[in-house]
C-alpha cells in the first residue's frame, strides 16, 4: 500500500559551477549523522549549513508512525515531482511525497501559532504549528505538528522498536480549532482511516 503524506519538502538550488570549485571544504563543518545498516547517513536538514553536508536520507515526515526519508538526490532535484518515501533503512518504500519549491511562511492565529496546510511548506521544518486536518467524523480543523510527528527515532534500532510497538489501528490525536485552544474532534494517525 502506498500513502501520500500531506507534507512536502523543497529546495531551490542555483549554483554557478565555477563557484563550486572555489569552495574551500575545510570551512564546512561536517555533521556526524547516524548511519543505517547500509552505511547511509540520515537526519534532518535543520543542522546542515550547506548542501555538501546534507545526510544521504533526509527526514520528510512520517507514515503510520514510521519516520520517512527522501534520498538526497531527490531532495536536491531541480524539478517538481513525486518521489519515494523510505524507511530509515533506505530500501523499504513506505509511501511517496511531493518535492518542489513551496512557501516557507504561514499566517499566525491570535495565540501566535502558525497555521495552514503542510502541503504548502518548503520542508518539514517549515510546516505550520497547526496543520489542516479532517477528523475521523469529517470535522475540519487543525492538529498540532508535534502531535502529528510524534516521537522521532534517533537510531535505526529505535526506529525498529517504534515500528514494532505501534498499534495496528493507529493512534488518535486532538483536532483543534484555528486558535489551537478548543478540541473539536479527533484525528487518527495511521491505521485504517
Amino acid at each position: 500500500m502506498v500513502f501520500i503524506i500531506s507534507g512536502s519538502i523543497g529546495l531551490t538550488v542555483s549554483q554557478n559551477t565555477n563557484a563550486k570549485n572555489m569552495i574551500n571544504s575545510s570551512y564546512i563543518t561536517p555533521i556526524n549523522y547516524p548511519e543505517n545498516e547500509h552505511g547511509q547517513t540520515f537526519g534532518t536538514i535543520k543542522d546542515a549549513s550547506s548542501v555538501e553536508i546534507l545526510p544521504d536520507l533526509i527526514y520528510a515526515g512520517s507514515v503510520d508512525d514510521i519516520a520517512g526519508y527522501v534520498m538526497k538526490t531527490d531532495y536536491l532535484s531541480e524539478s517538481t515531482q513525486i518521489v519515494p518515501l523510505f524507511e530509515v533503512d533506505g530500501k523499504t518504500i513506505i509511501g511517496s511525497i511531493f518535492v518542489g519549491a513551496k512557501k516557507t511562511y504561514f499566517p499566525k492565529n491570535r495565540n501566535g501559532q502558525t497555521f495552514g496546510s503542510a502541503v504548502e511548506a518548503a520542508s518539514p521544518e517549515t510546516e505550520p504549528e497547526l496543520i489542516e486536518a479532517i477528523g475521523v467524523d469529517g470535522t475540519e480543523g487543525y492538529v498540532l505538528k508535534k502531535d502529528l510527528d510524534g516521537e522521532q527515532p534517533s537510531t535505526p534500532e529505535e526506529a525498529i522498536r517504534q515500528q514494532n510497538s505501534r498499534a495496528a489501528e493507529g493512534r488518535n490525536i486532538p483536532l483543534y480549532d484555528m486558535d489551537g485552544e478548543n478540541m473539536i474532534g479527533v484525528f487518527r494517525v495511521g491505521g485504517n482511516q
